[in-house]
């Protein structure tokens, strides 16, 4: 279990960091990370380093905190709460630091994003998933008149 986390957490890190870099270059024009921060760490190398770091964690708590989806001991409610909230409430507090938003109704804003996509991502898989259970119960009622006529 532990080497799944730690490699689902590893992917998470690339992720995190691989999509910062492209909001960045998309939205930026010169300077990769905020003014704020950079007036906070006192330079802008250091300010590059913290946000690669904090967006590396942030990916990583978000990928490795998937592997409840493979636990058989929770619902599957219980598990969706509980990664939505790992993967929203930490980025209140990182989008502030980081100087992303200064204001709570931007954090608000961008959480309420976050949840939307997280919705639309979560029922997307769910209708998969549902049709796929539909085939494998026909696959099993066809299996089961065969052998047991």
């Amino acid at each position: 279990m532990l080497a799944k986390i730690l490699k689902r957490a590893g992917l998470g890190v690339l992720l995190g960091v691989s999509v910062n870099s492209l909001i960045t270059a998309l939205t930026s024009d010169g300077l990769t990370v905020t003014p704020m921060l950079v007036e906070r760490l006192g330079s802008v190398r250091a300010a590059m380093l913290v946000e690669l770091l904090l967006i590396g964690l942030f990916g990583a708590l978000c990928m490795g905190t998937t592997v409840l989806y493979d636990s058989e001991r929770l619902p599957l409610a219980a598990v969706t709460v509980i990664h939505c909230l790992c993967c929203i409430l930490p980025f209140a507090p990182l989008a502030l630091f980081l100087g992303w938003v200064s204001q709570l109704s931007e954090v608000l804003v961008m959480l309420a994003i976050q949840f939307f996509a997280f919705c639309v991502v979560w029922l997307i898989m769910y209708a998969l998933y549902r049709k796929e259970v539909r085939v494998l119960n026909e696959l099993q009622k066809t299996f089961l008149n065969h052998t047991n006529p």
